[in-house]
């Protein structure tokens, strides 16, 4: 396994992937769209053709055939500079902050999130991160 990429008292992320796997969901607005039609030197166009897909709630990265994020390489996101911003803020999502449910969900899926640490513990370190 990888070496930690940041350390906090709640989550590293451990490049491990898992996060990538999710179905539907990543949703890039116009500007990050553009930013990644600019990282991958490829036309907006292209991009929404070959990258995106109509969902009733917009346009949302597609998955490969395989399963996983159609810019996952490995474990390795092929877009990372300009990710769109859900990916930039797991596992600091909405749902995971105010629901302690769900961060015991979000435990059991993310290697990166520490086991022993409290829905508390995770509200803390995210208050003192964004503050």
């Amino acid at each position: 396994m990888p070496a930690p990429v940041s350390k906090s008292p709640v989550f590293h992320c451990r490049q491990c992937g898992e996060c990538c796997q999710g179905k539907g969901g990543i949703l890039p607005s116009p500007v990050e769209r553009g930013l990644i039609a600019l990282y991958l030197k490829i036309p907006l166009s292209v991009l929404i053709r070959d990258y995106l897909e109509e969902t009733p709630l917009g346009l949302a990265v597609k998955n490969k055939p395989e399963g996983g994020c159609i810019f996952q390489v490995g474990t390795r996101c092929r877009i990372h500079p300009v990710k769109p911003r859900i990916c930039r803020d797991w596992p600091f999502l909405p749902a995971i902050l105010l629901h302690e449910e769900e961060f015991a969900a979000a435990k059991t899926a993310c290697a990166g999130l520490e086991p022993n640490s409290s829905h508390t513990d995770f509200l803390t370190f995210w208050q003192t991160k964004v503050i």
